[in-house]
C-alpha cells in the first residue's frame, strides 16, 4: 500500500451544521502503511475544531427534539460535550453519549460518522467500519467517508470491500489523485496487476510528482519479472525522494534481479549507519554479498547487526547461515544456538539437524 496522503483536509463529508463544533469523517493513513495511523488522524479530526462553551458541552440542555431547529441544536451539544470528554481523554463517557444519540437520532449522519472516529480512536475497528458504513446507507455520498470507508475495511483485511469504496471515492471525485492509487494498492494486493496499473496511469496523470506512484510501477514490475522497467520506474522516484530507504532498497533489488550486483552493493554500502543498519538492508546486503561469492563478508555484516541488536533472535539466526555458506560451522552453531536461545523456532530445528 502507499504511504499515507500529504496532509491535507478534503471537503466534509456531511453538511456542517450552524455553529456546530463537530466532529470530522476522515481518515487518511491506511495502516498498512507507514506514517500517521488510524487513531492519529481521528485525534487530529476530533480535536481540530473550537471548544465548545460550558453551555454547548451540556447535553441535557436542549430543546424538544421533534423540530428540525431544536434537533440540529440538540445534536450540535451532544457534539460539543464529546469534545469535551475526548479533550480530557474520558473516551468511555464521550462513546456512551454518542451511542445513546445514535438511538435517539439513528438517521442522523453526522452522529454516525463522529461515532465511527471515537471507535477508530480507541481501536474498535469494526465497529468503525460498522458506523461509516450506516452513514454513507443514510446519505448522501461524499468522497471523504468512501474514502474512510475503504481505507477501515483494508485495516480489517477485507480488500475487496475497501475496492468497492475506492471505486466509489473515484467516481465521486474523479481528480482527486490520492484515490486511484490507494485502488492500485488494493488491486495489487488483490493481485490484478493489470487494473492496478491503470489506476497508477490516471494517479501519474494527476499527480506526476508523487513518488509513490513510480515505487509501486517498480513494485508490480518486480513481480512480473521485469527488472529493466523497475530499475527505471525506481529511479524515477528517486529523483523525487532520494534518500528514501524504501526506494534504496528497492533500486538495489532490482539491480541484483539484473545481475548488476555489485553496483548494487555499492549502493548499499554507501548507506549512512543508520540505515545500512536496519535489518532489511543488511539482509539484502548479505544476499548481495553472497550473491558474488563473499560468505565470509556477508557473515561479518550479519554477525556486527546482530551485535547492534542483541535481541533479535533472526538476526542471529541468519548469521548463522551465513557462517556455515562460509564453512564456518562451529561459528554457525554458536550463533544459532543465541539465536534458539532467543527463542527462533528455525534455529532449534536447523541445530536438530545438524550431525
Amino acid at each position: 500500500m502507499p504511504h499515507p496522503p500529504k496532509t491535507q483536509k478534503p471537503c466534509n463529508p456531511y453538511p456542517s451544521r450552524r455553529g456546530s463544533a463537530r466532529i470530522t469523517g476522515v481518515v487518511l493513513g491506511i495502516l498498512a502503511l507507514a506514517g500517521l495511523g488510524v487513531a492519529g488522524y481521528a485525534v487530529w479530526s476530533i480535536l481540530q475544531s473550537p471548544s465548545p462553551t460550558p453551555e454547548q458541552a451540556d447535553p441535557n440542555s436542549t430543546g424538544d427534539p421533534g423540530t428540525g431547529m431544536a434537533q440540529t441544536e440538540s445534536i450540535e451539544e451532544i457534539l460539543g460535550a464529546v469534545q469535551v470528554y475526548v479533550r480530557e481523554e474520558d473516551f468511555a463517557s464521550a462513546q456512551r453519549v454518542l451511542e445513546e444519540a445514535v438511538v435517539s437520532y439513528p438517521t442522523d449522519q453526522e452522529l454516525r460518522y463522529a461515532l465511527g472516529d471515537l471507535y477508530l480512536l480507541t481501536n474498535q475497528t469494526g465497529m468503525a467500519y460498522e458506523q461509516y458504513l450506516a452513514g454513507i446507507e443514510i446519505g448522501p455520498e461524499s468522497w471523504n467517508a468512501h474514502f474512510t470507508a475503504g481505507t477501515i475495511a483494508n485495516t480489517l483485511d477485507r480488500p475487496e470491500i475497501a475496492e468497492v469504496h475506492y471505486a466509489a471515492a473515484m467516481r465521486l471525485d474523479p481528480n482527486n489523485a490520492e484515490t486511484p492509487l490507494y485502488l492500485a494498492a488494493i488491486q495489487q494486493k488483490l493481485n490484478r496487476l493489470e487494473e492496478a496499473k491503470a489506476n497508477l496511469a490516471i494517479a501519474g496523470r494527476l499527480n506526476p510528482t508523487d513518488a509513490r506512484i513510480y515505487a509501486m510501477r517498480a513494485e508490480i514490475a518486480l513481480r512480473e519479472n521485469k527488472a529493466t522497467i523497475a530499475l527505471e520506474q525506481v529511479r524515477r522516484a528517486r529523483e523525487i525522494e532520494p534518500n528514501a530507504l524504501g526506494l534504496i532498497l528497492m533500486e538495489a533489488r532490482a539491480l541484483k534481479r539484473l545481475r548488476e550486483t555489485q553496483e548494487a552493493i555499492d549502493l548499499l554500502t554507501a548507506l549512512p549507519m543508520e540505515q545500512a543498519s536496519t535489518p532489511d538492508a543488511v539482509k539484502l546486503l548479505a544476499e548481495c554479498l553472497g550473491a558474488v561469492g563473499r560468505f565470509d563478508d556477508a557473515a561479518s555484516r550479519m554477525m556486527d547487526a546482530a551485535e547492534r541488536q542483541p535481541g533479535n533472535a533472526e538476526l542471529r539466526f541468519e548469521a548463522a547461515l551465513w557462517l556455515q555458506r562460509a564453512g564456518r560451522i562451529d561459528e554457525a552453531r554458536d550463533w544459532a544456538q543465541q539465536a534458539a536461545d532467543l527463542g527462533d523456532a528455525r534455529a532449534r530445528e536447523w541445530l536438530d539437524s545438524l550431525p
